[in-house]
């Protein structure tokens, strides 16, 4: 596989980072996970009870995110092993999940759909029945094609 000047990856495996983080974040426990892990750092116990998997099922779900290098793990208190979204200064890709569900992600949800209708010719089909939106950001450092 051939390497594109000056970067230290391959588009490929770019693309490989992109599509496993997508694989990762479309599993509802997953989606969970990390939403609980948006409110700081978790111990398993603490996932366990908040996504009521078992401890096998649950370290599967962390094992793919951590993958995805989305999350990361460190050993807390009582060897507890702790998990944390993982924050790179320089991420190659971010992914955003706006739910309807949630107040203030609705508010958001409607506002993005707005400006998207007003920048874009072509209609969104269904714009007021959209519940959900997952969108991904590169950056220009991510070297995306």
């Amino acid at each position: 596989m051939k390497r594109r000047k000056g970067t230290g990856s391959t588009s490929s495996s770019k693309r490989t980072l992109v599509s496993s983080a997508m694989k990762a974040t479309s599993h509802p426990t997953r989606e969970l996970i990390l939403r609980e892990l948006k409110e700081g750092p978790r111990s398993t116990l603490e996932l366990e009870d908040v996504t009521r998997e078992n401890r096998y099922n649950l370290y599967h779900h962390l094992g793919v995110l951590e993958e995805a290098h989305l999350v990361t793990s460190s050993v807390g208190t009582g060897r507890r092993k702790v998990f944390e979204l993982l924050s790179p200064k320089r991420p190659g890709v971010a992914f955003l999940v706006l739910d309807g569900k949630d107040t203030e992600e609705a508010r958001a949800l409607r506002k993005v759909l707005e400006v998207l209708q007003a920048e874009m010719e072509e209609a969104i089909p269904h714009a007021a029945q959209i519940r959900r939106a997952k969108m991904i950001f590169y950056y220009p450092w991510s070297n995306e094609d």
